[in-house]
């Protein structure tokens, strides 16, 4: 799990950083209609078309895996974060004491 605080990410999801975790994409069952559109060249965010929830984003260069809303989870205290990426961006007033490694960008492959 990841939380990332780009600019894009800020805008979609309409907080101040998107925590998501990222699945391998058949491991991941989604009930219900969905609705998308490409947030950049590279990335398509899936919502549902009836209350306009971010349910998952899936980047083009990696459709095996799928990066899904921390809110939209079962129990979504069931993960623990790793870092913040993009922390560069992260809001003026955003205070975190967390203690998890932040990174400028995208954190180093693993």
């Amino acid at each position: 799990m990841m939380v990332c605080h780009c600019d894009s990410c800020k805008k979609v999801t309409g907080q101040p950083f998107f925590a998501r975790a990222v699945f391998p994409s058949n491991a991941v069952s989604i009930t219900g209609e969905m609705a998308h559109y490409p947030s950049s060249s590279e990335i398509t965010r899936r919502f549902c078309p009836i209350c306009g929830a971010t349910v998952f984003a899936q980047r083009r260069t990696m459709l095996d895996r799928l990066s899904v809303t921390l809110g939209s989870l079962d129990d979504p205290n069931a993960l623990l974060p790793a870092a913040h990426m993009f922390a560069g961006r992260m809001v003026r007033w955003l205070r975190l004491d967390d203690g998890l490694p932040r990174h400028e960008e995208f954190p180093p492959p693993a």
